[in-house]
């Protein structure tokens, strides 16, 4: 039981590690912010299709498992993406004030 919880503490520790190096990507440049969420959805697809091929029968059930598989193998993705349109947006409206103001200068 104890080992059960030392591994599950140490990918929530490694997780939290993730985040927070996403959000130091995002806010160092918004390009930087897309390496995360890209390398979290190019190794769901390896671990997707690994379930697809390994799967006994085809039908409609399959293609369920596998629809299921590829949404909980992109939690991370859509965790990454969520921060990166929230940092992205956040840039934009600076932006935009930025210019807001040099043009109420003028």
């Amino acid at each position: 039981m104890s080992r059960v919880l030392l591994v599950l503490l140490i990918v929530l520790l490694f997780i939290t590690l993730l985040v927070l190096l996403q959000v130091w990507l995002c806010k160092k440049s918004t390009k930087l912010g897309l390496i995360l969420p890209a390398i979290s959805l190019i190794l769901s697809l390896p671990m997707t299709i690994f379930i697809a091929f390994n799967m006994v029968g085809a039908g409609p059930k399959s293609i369920l498992v596998i629809a299921a598989t590829f949404l909980a193998a992109n939690i991370l993705t859509i965790i990454f993406g969520v921060i990166w349109l929230h940092y992205k947006g956040r840039r934009n409206t600076l932006n935009d004030l930025k210019r807001m103001q040099i043009e109420d200068l003028e």
